[in-house]
């Protein structure tokens, strides 16, 4: 009973931090993209994690075949976010609201936060989005910046077949 009770308590220990990481995926927009070329409004990026996001979404996007200008049809917007997990994003409560407050594991040593990758192409002629996708996952170790490449190939699966919203698992330590 001893053995038993020892190796329960040793799983809930690694269980805690080394569970899967949940990628959840939000895609809308048009199978068809007319154009391939995108224009970045000039800017001043605010944090080292923006820059960083801006940059690999770019690369994604050039050899997906894209290639940015100047002036160009469509406009490329990324915006990245992290936030303590436990706290809820939205007027309602539970899973209405927009990001629902993420309770602790049983004996995680830690508290997630929750990052968030959004890319929208839109249309300049029109201001239409031609493509939008919001990617989240919940990490407690993990800096932003490591998690950056995973999100963003995570936000750009869809171009071209947006699939609405679907969480994938993968393994991972944190």
């Amino acid at each position: 009973m001893h053995r038993l009770l020892c190796a329960l308590g040793i799983s809930l220990l690694v269980s805690a931090c080394s569970s899967g990481n949940e990628t959840r995926v939000q895609s809308a927009g048009v199978t068809t993209l007319e154009s391939r070329t995108y224009a970045v409004a000039a800017t001043e990026y605010e944090s080292a994690d923006l820059k960083i996001a801006h940059d690999l979404v770019e690369g994604a996007l050039t050899s997906r075949g894209f290639a940015r200008a100047d002036t160009a049809p469509l406009h490329l917007q990324v915006t990245v976010d992290s936030r303590d997990a436990s706290l809820a994003v939205g007027s309602t409560a539970g899973p209405q609201s927009l990001s629902p407050a993420k309770r602790r594991k049983p004996l995680q040593s830690c508290a997630d936060k929750e990052f968030r990758v959004g890319i929208t192409l839109t249309r300049v002629a029109d201001g239409s989005e031609m493509y939008r996708s919001r990617v989240s996952e919940y990490h407690c170790r993990l800096p932003l910046a490591e998690a950056l490449p995973i999100m963003i190939n995570a936000a750009l699966a869809d171009l071209g077949k947006p699939r609405g919203s679907y969480s994938t698992l993968r393994s991972g330590i944190e």
